[in-house]
């Protein structure tokens, strides 16, 4: 048996050391109650940029460049001291982060293991919609599943995990237990025309995640603080009918899809803990596995190509033939 956990909490929006020091807080909490993997929701640090769905990009600009001026880097402090909270806490630590490299932004991912190294990283494929004005895509190698003491370990941001194909290339690659990291869903909250960005849908998309891939879903997320809603509002009270205080859904799914955690009230910080057995992911996949005696590749394949795109995005494949990895 593994002790995991879904954090959901309120970054200090917008803050990098603000939200560095809670982020500290809540993995010394998470050692203390012998939790051995925690996971963070989507740009968890500083936290997610809702004002750019809710102004035009101009107007916007004032919170895109807060959030990049409170992005941080792969091998930043930030995320040093992140590590150093994990090894004395003795956990393993997904952490959601807006990454800086160069004069580029990304959503990214990146687990820490309980000695405080990072194993793995990724960056988010394609940002959704509006996300665009703000991050860059992922590069094409960023399907990828970590191997620890814990199992196979890998992650997906957001709408990614709703991608059929970006799911199927986590279930081919074994992909045991899987961070689907979200944000508040405090925006558009109640808004019939915007349901697909709801807790529920997204719960529902998570826990579908965990049914389809015979795997366990950790789905953290973030809250929204009435002391931020000013700032995301841009002090535009009308704005005040369309993104609403709380939002948070954190949970942990078993591979049969079955809700392993109590709800936590959506305005509160908590974390969402589960005791979880891999065992139970050989009892699910005995009824389907989707990588497996469920697959039927002679009808349908699917292909991750660590050689797709220009040559120029790929210096590796200049001058290459082409060449696909079957996962």
């Amino acid at each position: 048996m593994v002790k995991v956990a879904a954090v959901q909490a309120a970054p200090v929006w917008m803050d990098a050391q603000g939200t560095l020091e809670k982020t500290i807080s809540i993995i010394e909490d998470a050692g203390r109650q012998d939790v051995r993997l925690v996971a963070f929701g989507e740009v968890w640090l500083p936290g997610y940029p809702f004002t750019i769905w809710l102004q035009p990009p101009m107007v916007a600009m004032e919170i895109v460049m807060k959030h990049r001026m409170n992005a941080i880097e792969l091998g930043g402090p930030e995320l040093k001291a992140v590590g150093e909270a994990a090894a004395r806490a003795g956990t393993w630590v997904m952490m959601g982060f807006a990454e800086r490299d160069q004069g580029s932004i990304y959503c990214s991912q990146a687990l820490i293991d309980d000695r405080g190294e990072i194993v793995m990283s990724r960056r988010k494929l394609k940002p959704t919609h509006m996300e665009r004005t703000v991050w860059g895509e992922g590069p094409v190698t960023d399907i990828k599943v970590a191997e620890t003491p814990l199992g196979r370990v890998g992650g997906l941001c957001c709408w990614e995990n709703i991608q059929p194909l970006n799911r199927q290339g986590m279930y081919q690659l074994g992909e045991q237990i899987h961070v689907a990291c979200w944000p508040s869903f405090g925006m558009f909250k109640g808004v019939r025309a915007a349901y697909a960005l709801s807790a529920e849908a997204n719960m529902a998309e998570s826990k579908s995640y965990a049914m389809e891939g015979s795997c366990f879903v950790l789905a953290p997320n973030s809250i929204i603080t009435e002391e931020s809603l000013d700032q995301i509002t841009m002090g535009n009270e009308a704005l005040r009918e369309v993104v609403f205080a709380g939002g948070g859904a954190a949970t942990v799914f078993g591979p049969d899809g079955y809700r392993l955690t109590d709800p936590i009230d959506e305005f509160t910080d908590g974390l969402a803990i589960a005791d979880i057995d891999l065992s139970m992911i050989e009892a699910a996949k005995i009824f389907a596995d989707p990588a497996g005696h469920y697959y039927r590749p002679d009808v349908a394949r699917h292909v991750l190509d660590a050689n797709a795109g220009p040559a120029s995005a790929n210096p590796a494949q200049a001058g290459a033939p082409e060449s696909d990895e079957a996962a």
